[in-house]
């Protein structure tokens, strides 16, 4: 796959500029809380909190559900007809049983070394959720705002490729990627913005976020000129 550099940095500036701006696909685009900075800083700042505090959150569920239902009308997911309780409560299990003690491992996790375990945990999380070990884009996309150290792309399946072998594929499209700028303006108070920052600034976030939304724009060209 040849990439278009100019077309990459276009995106990448539209993203930046967007970053803080409410999602159109929710509540009409007046709600701050479904902007991109603020997905990210509700799935996985609730998660770093939760590890602060013995993943203890005084009998409420982890995630809330308000952010699952945002999360899915901003990406036009498929929750296989799961009501945003039933999935808050099934990915609260998750959360305790596979990612908890494995935390420590998940936010070490670097590029290629940490394939294998984004591979196990895409398809814990989707027998987990959806009683099935296929890795469904909703699976991807929770994954990529809760644990963003591992090199995953909210991308949909390649049928022709396997999971190892798409990951593999994303690590050596990124390391082709131009320079990309990052957003420079983050949410929340002075913890909450150091959080997401230190995270913009020393891992490869963004930039697979720049990558995926490139890529479903290349899908969306190709079926267009398929049809």
């Amino acid at each position: 796959m040849t990439l278009d550099n100019l077309r990459l940095v276009q995106l990448g500036e539209r993203l930046r500029q967007a970053w803080q701006q409410p999602h159109p696909a929710f509540a009409s685009g007046r709600d701050v809380r479904s902007s991109e900075n603020a997905l990210l800083l509700q799935f996985y700042g609730s998660l770093v909190k939760a590890a602060g505090c013995g993943w203890q959150n005084a009998g409420r569920t982890l995630v809330d559900k308000t952010y699952l239902r945002i999360l899915k009308d901003c990406s036009g997911l498929d929750f296989q007809g799961l009501s945003v309780d039933e999935l808050a409560a099934r990915l609260d299990g998750f959360i305790r049983q596979e990612l908890a003690p494995r935390w420590a491992k998940i936010t070490e996790s670097r590029g290629a070394e940490g394939l294998p375990l984004a591979t196990e945990l895409l398809d814990a999380c989707s027998l987990a959720l959806f009683a099935s070990e296929r890795a469904h884009t909703a699976t991807r996309q929770l994954l990529f705002y809760l644990c963003p150290q591992l090199p995953l792309l909210p991308c949909p399946n390649d049928p022709r490729q396997s999971i190892d072998e798409q990951l593999q594929t994303y690590q050596i499209l990124l390391s082709q990627l131009p320079v990309l700028p990052r957003p420079q303006q983050f949410a929340g108070d002075a913890q909450q913005q150091a959080l997401i920052r230190q995270l913009i600034e020393g891992s490869d976030w963004w930039r697979r976020r720049v990558l995926a939304a490139w890529q479903v724009e290349m899908a969306h060209a190709h079926y267009a000129t398929a049809r």
